[in-house]
């Protein structure tokens, strides 16, 4: 099985920086597209710019559209894509999550799915306080 496509797509240039620092990590990516989103730009335009990069992309194992917010203008114009049967939208885009996406791109499209859900809630960690206390009780030498 191939890789499948993503589309990340973000206010101003996360989604750009995003990709670009995961490629630091992993190494350089292919089928993939970025759309960026800015105030002046009009959204007939990035729907058009949209289905665009998506055509430039191989959709044979699937497209995954990930965006920065839920309900922002990249997550809205992504639901135009809800119809497709090879497509998944993921709001929330973070570094492990997009991580986790691109090593494991030649799983299927409903496995990348869970993956998501798991890594999301994986990448979060709180440190505060209490957790130095915690930290200092305790018998082990890690955080």
């Amino acid at each position: 099985m191939g890789e499948i496509a993503i589309l990340l797509m973000s206010h101003g240039n996360f989604a750009k920086s995003a990709i670009e620092s995961a490629e630091l990590i992993v190494g350089k990516q292919n089928n993939y597209e970025v759309l960026s989103v800015f105030l002046v730009d009009q959204v007939d335009t990035l729907k058009e710019k949209m289905y665009q990069k998506i055509n430039k992309l191989d959709t044979g194992n699937g497209l995954l559209v990930l965006t920065d917010i839920i309900g922002g203008t990249p997550n809205n114009l992504a639901g135009n894509l809800i119809n497709r049967s090879d497509t998944v939208i993921c709001s929330g885009l973070n570094m492990p999550m997009l991580l986790e996406i691109l090593t494991n791109r030649n799983q299927e499209l409903s496995y990348i799915e869970e993956l998501i859900k798991s890594s999301y809630q994986a990448g979060l960690f709180i440190r505060n306080t209490n957790l130095i206390e915690e930290y200092e009780e305790g018998d082990d030498d890690s955080l």
